[in-house]
C-alpha cells in the first residue's frame, strides 16, 4: 500500500467541527504536497461514500506525485457537528479551502462535486457486491405518464453545477434523468478487482431493471468511452450521445483489466450499438472536446443510425435536439 491516512477535524468559519481524512503517499510532507483534491459528498451521504475513491486514486499515482486527496463529512452528517436546521454546506467548502491554504500555502485545490441540490434526490443503487452507484434523480416534468429515461454521465471525477443545469433542462422537457459521476462507481468496483466489460454490463443491466424504462445515455468527455462501451455490451440501452474524448477514459490501468485490449477498443465495439442510434460530438476548442482525426475514425467504424456533430458550445438545447433525433431512430 503506497498511501497513508491522516484523521483530523477542520473548524468551519462558523465554529463547527468537520470530521476529515486525508489520503497521501507514505511519508509525504506538507511542503511536498502541491495538489489537493477534495471529494465532496452529496447530502445526505457521508464521507464513507467517497473514501474508496480517494484510496483508489492514490494507488494510481507514481512515487512523489505531490497529490493528496481529502474526504470529509458535511455538517450534520457522519461525525461532523451540526446545529438544528443548519445546512450551510458551502460554508463547509469555503472553510476547507481556507484550511488548505493555511496548512499548505499556495496549492492546486479542487472540489470534486458539489454538496446539495434543490432539484434532485440522491440514490445509492444496490448492484453486485462491491459496487456503489450514486445517482441524482431529476424527475420528468409534464403530463407524460411514461417518459423516456436518460442516464447522464458527467466528466470523470466531477458532477458540477453545469451538469445539473443540463439535467434540469432535460427534466423540464419531459425526460426522467439520472445524473451521475460514473467515475465514483468505477473506483469502487475496481477496489475489489480490475474491471472487464462483462462486469460493467452485469451491473448496468441490474440498474436498468430498476429504472422506469430502458435508458438513453448522455456522456461528457472521458465518460464518453464508458457510454459507448456500455451501449455496445448492453442491448437494453436505447442509444448513446457522447461528447469529446472517449477512448482515453478506458485506459486507466488501476481500474480496467486490459488482459484483452480488444474488448476496450472502441473502434472495434462501436459498430455493435447499431441499430440503436449513436451521436458523437466534437466539442471544438475544448481541451477535452476530442481529437478530430480520432473522432472521424470512430464515426467511420460506427453504423447507421449515427451522427457526428461539431460545435463550439454544448447547450441544453443542443442535447434536446439530438435526443429528439435519437428517439426518431429507435426501433
Amino acid at each position: 500500500m503506497n498511501y497513508e491516512e491522516e484523521y483530523f477535524g477542520i473548524l468551519s468559519n462558523d465554529n463547527l467541527y468537520l470530521d476529515a481524512m486525508m489520503v497521501k503517499q507514505v511519508g509525504a510532507q506538507d511542503k511536498e504536497i502541491r495538489v489537493l483534491r477534495v471529494w465532496v459528498p452529496k447530502y445526505p451521504l457521508t464521507k464513507t461514500s467517497v473514501i474508496t475513491c480517494a484510496r483508489q486514486e492514490m494507488k494510481s499515482y507514481p512515487p512523489n506525485s505531490g497529490i493528496a486527496h481529502l474526504v470529509f463529512d458535511l455538517r450534520g452528517t457522519g461525525d461532523s457537528d451540526s446545529l438544528l436546521g443548519n445546512k450551510d454546506y458551502y460554508t463547509d467548502l469555503r472553510s476547507i479551502k481556507a484550511w488548505a491554504q493555511e496548512r499548505f500555502g499556495k496549492i492546486n485545490f479542487g472540489l470534486l462535486g458539489f454538496p446539495s441540490s434543490e432539484h434532485s434526490s440522491v440514490h445509492m443503487w444496490p448492484l453486485q457486491p462491491g459496487s456503489m452507484l450514486e445517482s441524482y434523480h431529476y424527475s420528468a416534468k409534464g403530463q407524460n405518464v411514461s417518459p423516456q429515461t436518460v442516464l447522464y454521465f458527467s466528466s470523470y471525477g466531477n458532477f458540477n453545477h453545469q451538469d445539473e443545469e443540463y439535467c434540469v433542462t432535460l427534466a423540464e422537457e419531459g425526460y426522467d434523468v439520472y445524473g451521475m459521476d460514473i467515475y465514483r462507481y468505477l473506483l469502487h468496483v475496481s477496489a475489489k478487482e480490475k474491471i472487464t466489460p462483462k462486469m460493467l454490463a452485469k451491473d448496468i443491466q441490474l440498474l436498468i431493471d430498476m429504472l422506469p424504462s430502458p435508458p438513453m445515455i448522455i456522456a461528457k468527455p472521458m465518460a464518453a468511452g464508458m457510454a459507448l462501451l456500455l451501449a455496445a455490451n448492453v442491448p437494453a440501452i436505447r442509444g448513446a450521445l457522447t461528447i469529446g474524448r472517449a477512448q482515453s477514459g478506458l485506459m486507466a490501468k488501476h481500474i480496467f483489466d486490459h488482459t484483452d485490449t480488444a474488448v476496450f477498443d472502441l473502434r472495434k465495439v462501436i459498430g455493435s450499438i447499431a441499430p440503436r442510434p449513436v451521436v458523437l460530438i466534437h466539442h471544438k476548442g475544448n481541451a477535452m472536446g476530442g481529437n478530430e482525426k480520432r473522432m472521424n475514425i470512430l464515426f467511420k467504424n460506427s453504423k447507421e443510425p449515427h451522427r457526428l456533430e461539431k460545435t463550439q458550445k454544448i447547450s441544453g438545447g443542443l442535447l434536446l435536439n439530438l435526443l429528439a433525433w435519437m428517439e426518431t431512430k429507435q426501433s
